[in-house]
């Protein structure tokens, strides 16, 4: 029988009784499971905070491993009567704490912070809370036991700071060790360099490691529970009558997550959509003993087009290279883009004119970007400027491309509203457009378009 993989995040895990209720989330499967789990919640921030407050104060890494001991000894008091299985956890958490102090003192004394380093730091939560959640199963009547990444040899590309799995090693390594005879707990948003060093997956890495699993063992599915009913058509905070998309394709699920809905990390369906394995989201806080998805994301299915969903981000910052002919000269967007590739930023998006290039950016490389484009000398650029106070919204929906009538949809409920695009892109995607407006039209952009889906 086929494994499901299951996924617990720390929105799962937002106070210690909620880990209870993930273990009889678990027992309620009844068939064999992988269990993957995330940091608790707040423990990961914590930790990103303590790396910059560890290099000013020597009574930094003190401060913080005490008040992590006192967070999991806390779940661990509430969930775990046998004094022998809380010492034997116990012990295990020590030992991480410790590991966890030395490196935090190590940088507060050589000042600096090496990349390999900082991702060992803040991929400790999930090796705190594995061990406890596995505990917890295990006294729910499962056959629970942790497996750390590095005793499995989840290999990934090296990449620190936003690693990639090598899912070819992972094939051939992790099916023998995740034997259905018993439950792996498995932290997750991290795996190791060939090296031997912890390179995490990026923020919200841990589905993405729920998804290597998957694929690598053949999974049933891949079943992340939340805190929401899954894809919804918008924002709820934005849009009040959203509502619960029952089924979206791979290619959806990944623009919804990367432009700003935040149900699942953008590359979880990368290993998954291959072997067409699904990723079925849930809502914990409505789990009432039924295994009941509420929304599957799975292979493209035949049907009517239509927009779905719609989602936004101002985690975005442009930059203009502005010059007659620029956007169409040979090489220069390859000259322009030298200096970002040497700098280790990445382009998120590229939007080309006749007289103006238009590199988009994560906000946190806005200002280097910007710093080398200026210093570079590209010929026709006669001019290079920015802009910060905006959002890109993405309406998402299978056909987008290739049906007339979808994208009119859109500019129509802008025009409507009496909202300005500032920038757009189609095409790019076969199941997403992009508008970018003003930062202020954000929230009157979103619901325009909402509307349009809420009609069709």
């Amino acid at each position: 029988m086929a494994q499901i993989i299951v996924k617990f995040g720390g929105s799962n895990l937002k106070s210690p009784a909620d880990i209870e209720r993930s273990a009889r989330v678990a027992a309620a499967y009844q068939t064999p499971l992988v269990v993957v789990v995330s940091a608790f919640s707040g423990v990961t921030d914590a930790l990103i905070r303590g790396i910059d407050e560890a290099i000013l104060s020597e009574k930094a890494p003190d401060t913080l491993c005490s008040d992590l001991k006192e967070i999991h000894e806390t779940a661990l008091k509430l969930h775990i009567e046998s004094e022998a299985e809380r010492n034997s956890v116990r012990a295990v958490l020590q030992e991480r704490l410790e590991q966890l102090k030395k490196l935090l003192v190590g940088i507060h004394y050589i000042g600096a912070v090496p990349d390999f380093t900082r991702d060992q730091i803040v991929s400790t939560g999930e090796r705190l809370s594995a061990p406890i959640v596995a505990a917890v199963l295990r006294k729910e009547g499962l056959p629970a036991r942790e497996i750390l990444p590095e005793t499995m040899g989840l290999l990934t590309d090296g990449a620190f700071g936003n690693a990639a799995a090598d899912l070819t090693a992972c094939a051939q390594r992790l099916p023998s060790i995740l034997n259905p005879d018993i439950t792996p707990v498995i932290p997750g948003f991290y795996g190791l360099t060939r090296e031997g060093k912890i390179a995490i997956f990026g923020r919200g890495g841990s589905d993405y490691t729920a998804a290597v699993i998957a694929r690598s063992i053949h999974a049933e599915s891949l079943d992340l529970w939340k805190d929401v009913d899954g894809f919804l058509s918008g924002d709820p905070r934005i849009i009040p009558d959203s509502r619960t998309i029952p089924f979206v394709s791979y290619e959806e699920a990944a623009e919804l997550s990367y432009f700003g809905a935040k149900v699942l990390h953008p590359r979880t369906v990368e290993p998954l959509e291959q072997d067409q394995i699904p990723i079925r989201v849930m809502n914990v806080e409505q789990f009432d003993g039924n295994i009941k998805p509420y929304t599957l994301v799975g292979p493209a299915k035949q049907g009517k087009p239509s927009l779905k969903s719609v989602a936004a981000t101002e985690d975005i910052g442009i930059v203009r290279l502005e010059g007659p002919g620029v956007g169409s000269r040979p090489g220069i967007l390859a000259r322009a883009t030298a200096g970002l590739d040497a700098a280790g930023i990445n382009i998120s998006s590229v939007i080309t004119s006749q007289t103006s290039i238009n590199l988009l950016f994560r906000k946190k490389d806005l200002s280097r970007a910007l710093a080398v484009l200026r210093s570079e000398s590209v010929p026709s650029v006669v001019a290079v400027e920015h802009f910060e106070d905006i959002a890109i919204i993405a309406a998402v929906g299978d056909g987008l491309r290739h049906t007339p009538g979808l994208a009119s949809q859109v500019f129509g409920a802008l025009a409507e509203g009496g909202i300005n695009v500032l920038l757009t892109q189609a095409g790019a995607s076969p199941v997403a457009m992009y508008v970018i407006v003003k930062k202020e039209d954000k929230a009157r952009a979103l619901r325009a378009i909402h509307k349009t889906i809420h009609r069709g």
